[in-house]
């Protein structure tokens, strides 16, 4: 489950799951929305991570949350660094992401 809305006139472009972001030393598993307005990394929330026991959730369903997004446009070069992609922001803050696949979309629709 996500726990995100959408904006006036956004729609979903592609869901990615079982996608890894790291950060620093840390490797997080995370999902990746597209839409046609924003780029939107989900996580599930670290003090909700507790309730996991190995592939079973104790209690309710666990949503992942919204822990980062833009907007497509503020991505403004994507470069290969070993087993990452790179998403430079306009910002020049930047992210790693390991599929290529989430790189492929990008660069086909810009």
């Amino acid at each position: 489950m996500y726990n995100y809305s959408l904006l006036n006139n956004e729609k979903i472009i592609k869901i990615y799951d079982d996608v890894l972001l790291k950060t620093g030393n840390d490797i997080l598993d995370v999902s990746v929305i597209i839409t046609n307005m924003r780029f939107i990394i989900l996580s599930i929330p670290k003090n909700k991570e507790v309730y996991r026991v190995g592939r079973m959730i104790i209690d309710k369903p666990i949503s992942k949350e919204t822990i980062f997004e833009t907007e497509i446009n503020n991505i403004i070069d994507i470069k290969k660094e070993e087993d990452y992609y790179k998403y430079i922001l306009s910002d020049t803050n930047y992210f790693l992401l390991n599929t290529d696949k989430i790189y492929k979309l990008i660069n086909q629709n810009k």
